[in-house]
């Protein structure tokens, strides 16, 4: 649990602006939020650089992309679910998406944009 709690201080500093006001649970879940909106947006157009780049591979990241949003999806809604009913799990569910939004971005450029 340490390990999570160092991540989710480490995303704090990421997005310092919007979480230096987020005062209550519903504020730093809405801003967690926001930073989703950016990351996909960021992932989005590294997929599209990932398909230039690499256009003899689009099939088959293509694929990769679907079945690590369907990772992604179930491996968030664990976290979410391991909170049970504590409002935390209202911070950790959006932060376990906007993390492995990050991962996948930077796996994208590593492996098909700048190997």
């Amino acid at each position: 649990i340490m390990k999570y709690i160092y991540l989710l201080l480490l995303s704090f500093n990421a997005y310092g602006s919007c979480l230096d006001g987020a005062d209550t649970t519903l504020d730093i879940s809405q801003c967690y939020s926001q930073m989703l909106k950016v990351e996909e947006g960021k992932l989005k157009k590294t997929l599209l650089q990932a398909y230039d780049t690499s256009d003899w591979v689009v099939d088959e990241i293509k694929l990769s992309q679907e079945s690590w949003v369907s990772y992604k999806n179930s491996h968030c809604g664990a976290v979410y679910a391991s909170y049970g009913r504590g409002t935390m799990r209202l911070i950790a569910h959006p932060s376990c998406l906007v993390d492995l939004t990050k991962q996948r971005r930077i796996e994208l450029q590593n492996n098909f944009i700048n190997p």
